[in-house]
């Protein structure tokens, strides 16, 4: 199985990943989609940090 170094950008941080090349394609997507929700979050609640925007992610990616 051939593994992959990536690194993933969220909240303004970096998270180096070692990853099966076969899930790089998603984990990149889901990456973007985080940043995209942190993003929309933002914009519309009242959010003080990015720690409170990723709460906030985590709670609605665990509904």
């Amino acid at each position: 199985m051939e593994v992959r170094r990536i690194t993933i950008n969220i909240a303004g941080r970096v998270y180096p990943l070692n990853v099966p090349a076969a899930e790089e394609e998603t984990l990149r997507r889901v990456g973007k989609q985080i940043e995209n929700m942190i993003k929309d979050f933002e914009q519309n609640f009242d959010v003080r940090d990015k720690q409170d925007a990723l709460a906030m992610c985590a709670l609605k990616l665990g509904t």
